[in-house]
């Protein structure tokens, strides 16, 4: 399976790391659009940030589901973040979860996808 991270959260990173229990993930680079390198690495998961200030992660998580629509695709945002969570499961993500939630939850998710 073939995981990619759109998190640029250097702490929340590496407990996404640890999560993934071994499992390699291959991180999208500050200044890459998550959506091309989606695609470029022929991911299975998309692991997103849906708070993210470096780019539109709803716009990413839409051009994925367009492009890709086999990707699942997991993001993460703070609980009281209503409106865009809202948006990214009308722009076709898989699972949004809270930030803690992800944490917690990301072997499990992980091992079901």
């Amino acid at each position: 399976m073939k995981i990619v991270a759109a998190i640029h959260d250097l702490m929340f990173s590496s407990k996404v790391n640890a999560a993934a229990q071994g499992k390699p993930i291959s991180w999208v680079p500050r200044g890459t659009a998550p959506a091309d390198y989606v695609a470029k690495e022929k991911a299975d998961v998309l692991l997103i940030d849906l708070d993210a200030r470096h780019f539109d992660a709803i716009a990413a998580v839409r051009a994925v589901k367009a492009a890709q629509p086999a990707t699942v695709v997991i993001g993460y945002v703070g609980h009281e973040k209503t409106e865009i969570i809202e948006a990214a499961r009308a722009a076709g993500a898989d699972q949004v979860l809270a930030k803690g939630e992800f944490a917690r939850r990301l072997p499990e998710l992980l091992s079901s996808t």
